[in-house]
């Protein structure tokens, strides 16, 4: 009985030591979104890179632009935009958030929250290939979710209502430090301008460009909400959402 028990012990031992193995601070997940509408000439598709190195969450966006989120030491995380054919960075003011929940919903691409409002159905494999699949059902929407817990990776994301549905599927992952931290190099390397700087900056052809696309606006705070909305001046709480 005694061998047993310490068998037992033993694999339960180094299944938690797999587990905690698991690649999940460092990656690269290219995603493919679709928007599937009532009309089919407004379908939308789109690709979405998730860089994720240490306390930096990157969302690289058809790689045309990438939004940055570090979070920082007691509750604040900083929110820098990266617009990839101009090479111009604009770095935002950091701001302090409610909860470490905040930066991890960007670094996941599913609020933490969400697992708890929704319903297990299904756990299939083991290890680092766990996946499971949660599902939250509304009287207006319905959202599907595959999540590796390991890995603290979104395999599939299905948001169904009544003349849209919504799909986020994971196309590949990588988590080498060196592929990972090369992106983050090329990026830093970019020609970075405080956002206080703007006004003093609008005769610069880039910033009058940003401000005509809606990318900067006039009087604009430079605080921002979790999901990265700016706030207006007086709320500068850092709302979860």
């Amino acid at each position: 009985m005694k061998y047993v028990w310490a068998m037992a012990t033993l694999l339960l031992s180094l299944l938690a030591s797999a587990n905690d193995n698991c690649p999940s601070d460092t990656v690269m997940a290219t995603y493919r979104i679709e928007q599937h509408n009532a009309s089919p000439a407004s379908s939308v598709k789109n690709e979405l890179i998730l860089l994720r190195y240490n306390n930096n969450a990157v969302h690289i966006n058809d790689k045309k632009m990438a939004t940055q989120w570090t979070h920082l030491s007691g509750k604040h995380m900083k929110k820098t935009s990266y617009f990839m054919d101009d090479l111009r960075a604009i770095e935002y003011d950091v701001t302090p958030v409610s909860s470490e929940q905040a930066w991890r919903y960007h670094a996941q691409l599913l609020h933490p929250s969400f697992k708890e409002r929704a319903s297990l159905l299904t756990t299939k494999g083991s290890g680092c290939n766990m996946l499971e699949h949660y599902q939250q059902k509304t009287q207006a929407k319905t959202i599907d979710v595959w999540w590796y817990p390991h890995k603290q990776l979104v395999k599939r994301i299905e948001s169904k209502q009544a003349n849209q549905t919504v799909t986020w599927l994971l196309l590949d992952s990588v988590h080498d430090d060196a592929i990972v931290q090369q992106y983050f190099s090329e990026l830093y390397a970019y020609q970075t301008t405080d956002f206080a700087d703007i006004g003093d900056n609008e005769s610069d052809p880039f910033f009058r460009k940003m401000i005509n696309l809606g990318f900067v606006e006039h009087g604009a705070t430079g605080f921002y909400d979790t999901n990265g909305n700016t706030l207006p001046a007086g709320n500068h709480s850092g709302h979860q959402h």
